[in-house]
């Protein structure tokens, strides 16, 4: 249940960069220097690997000679586009593998991220396994129980570069202990910002300006501009054709989601939290979540949620939202790329990234879900295993490290997001914040000498923005003084956040139960914003806690005690 994955976060060079560092919603919950060629590296590491330093003899960017071969499989991100005459199979990223590291891959076979999980499953269950792979939580213990996939422990230490074990121990150390199972290391934690994942509120201020209404402060405020933006005709047609607020059939998620929504009710669904008592509890089966589902009840029998929400995913609201058809909606700070084409057409059109009201006198806490949701796994019996760490490597140092080359790797020229051709991939978990202030720092100065490459790309684009050129308006409200890393920021600063508290590996329950209880969860809370009783919420409780619900707390309690 708190290991779901939404895989579409991951547009111009400031979103690419910006979504990459969004990647999905854990539901749990040092630079390399190119070193050229080498001899072929071998799979076995000594005493010097184990303990974390680096061999001799490995060089974690050689290049392989002769080229080795190594199988995949992979999702294909909802929204990606090549450029013409290419593919996931001939790109900026594959040739980079070929000619740099010696490395083909050979993609066994890609599928739509929405089915990624389901695909993977079947290959797991007929042990029909590519070399490299990436897995959500569930499926790596699952593969770690059934000895499918190959101790990482050695590989990682004698291969991995400078650059990539900084990174990957940034949070202090709970990415890597989370793909770790008595001990050995076989999960690659994909790293990512748990702060990057906390929701903004986006508002039509345009909207408000012309219906002479202020910014929200609280909920209540959210209801009566999105009922102002339903009933005040907002986009001036003349019609009932506009929606107050954005919702999508999976409810949580990183677009029209509404985590946010349930943060200004002190609700924290999906997540782990420390109750009164010390011990820890389901954010989803708490009273808090249950008086937010009833004011989403009552704002959906008003009309100011789309009576079709349980039909739209995220790319439908977002259409909503281009069309001027959809005034407010919680997010991602990312999600500022996905209104680009809306601010194209209508250049009049005004988004604001706003931190979340509360409902009362006591801030709300936006939700931190433990930022690792996927890992990159080998399996046992692959020829070549630290290939995997070899090509993290060349991606996080080409993304994030001396030699990168964000207008290479990032985006094409066309706005491509390329980075998602990239078979693995990871970034610093305040990446992006520290990029922010840096870029508005330099603003500020108007002097750019200080930012790294990619930081550079940011400042460009805002000046460009600013002298006029609309097609960088999302760097603007992302990177700028008043973007959503801004508000972001402000959670970090002034601890208006709530972590995850758990961020072990799944316990037993989860893996045998997670499915049924994600299910439970979905349909009961889609039936009581629609209209069912809200008494239903204390009938989804008790069966939350009979299916599995019950001995998963207990199982988490049990890990908290042994930390």
């Amino acid at each position: 249940m708190k290991r779901q994955l939404f895989t579409a976060i991951l547009l111009p060079l400031a979103l690419v960069s910006a979504l990459a560092a969004c990647s999905g919603n854990n539901g749990n919950n040092g630079n390399a220097e190119d070193h050229g060629a080498s001899g072929s590296a071998s799979a076995s590491a000594g005493s010097a690997a184990a303990s974390g330093e680096a061999d001799a003899t490995a060089d974690p960017l050689g290049k392989y000679d002769p080229p080795i071969e190594v199988s995949a499989v992979r999702a294909i991100s909802e929204g990606t586009k090549f450029g013409e005459g290419e593919s996931i199979d001939n790109n900026v990223w594959s040739r980079a593998y070929a000619d740099q590291l010696g490395i083909k891959i050979n993609y066994l076979w890609t599928t739509p991220a929405a089915q990624y999980d389901q695909k993977l499953n079947i290959a797991i269950a007929s042990n029909d396994l590519p070399d490299i792979m990436s897995v959500n939580a569930a499926q790596l213990k699952r593969l770690v129980d059934d000895g499918q996939v190959m101790d990482l422990t050695d590989v990682y230490g004698k291969y991995g570069s400078e650059l990539t074990k900084k990174l990957l121990s940034e949070d202090g150390g709970n990415a890597l202990k989370s793909g770790t199972f008595n001990g050995k290391m076989y999960g690659i934690p994909k790293m990512s910002s748990g702060l990057g994942q906390a929701d903004v509120l986006w508002v039509r201020t345009d909207w408000l300006q012309k219906l002479g209404l202020s910014e929200p402060k609280s909920m209540d405020d959210v209801q009566k501009i999105a009922e102002a933006f339903v009933k005040q005709d907002p986009d001036g047609n003349g019609k009932p054709d506009t929606y107050g607020l954005g919702a999508t059939k999976d409810i949580f998620g990183f677009f029209g989601a509404l985590e946010g929504f349930f943060n200004g009710y002190h609700a924290y669904p999906n997540i782990w939290v420390k109750a009164g008592d010390g011990k820890l509890a389901y954010g989803s089966v708490q009273p808090e979540t249950k008086a937010a589902l009833q004011k989403l009840q009552e704002m959906y029998k008003g009309g100011l949620i789309d009576k079709e929400f349980g039909t739209k995913d995220a790319t439908k609201v977002k259409d909503a939202a281009n069309a001027s058809k959809l005034g407010l909606f919680y997010g991602y700070f990312w999600n500022a790329g996905w209104l680009l084409d809306g601010k194209k057409t209508n250049p009049a059109m005004e988004w604001k990234p706003i931190a979340l009201p509360s409902v009362d006198a006591q801030p709300a806490l936006a939700q931190v879900p433990f930022a690792i949701s996927t890992y990159y796994v080998v399996k046992k019996d692959a020829k070549n295993p630290e290939a995997a760490v070899k090509l993290l490597n060349f991606d996080l140092e080409k993304l994030w490290g001396k030699s990168a080359e964000p207008e290479v790797y990032n985006a094409d020229k066309s706005g491509n997001a390329v980075f998602e051709y990239a078979l693995l991939y990871g970034e610093a978990p305040r990446k992006n914040l520290d990029a922010h202030l840096n870029v508005v720092k330099a603003l500020e100065a108007n002097d750019p000498a200080a930012l790294n490459a990619e930081e550079k790309s940011y400042y460009d684009k805002i000046v460009s923005y600013r002298g006029g050129d609309v097609n960088f308006w999302d760097s603007e409200k992302m990177y700028g003084p008043e973007g959503s890393l801004a508000v972001i920021e402000g959670y970090a600063k002034d601890g208006a956040h709530t972590d995850d508290a758990f961020y072990g590996a799944p316990t037993q329950g989860m893996t045998d139960n997670n499915a049924t209880l994600s299910k439970l969860q979905l349909e009961a809370f889609t039936r009581i914003m629609m209209g069912g009783s809200i008494d239903e919420f204390e009938q989804f409780v008790s069966q939350w806690n009979s299916l599995g619900g019950k001995a998963i707390t207990e199982e988490v309690n049990a890990w908290q005690a042994s930390q």
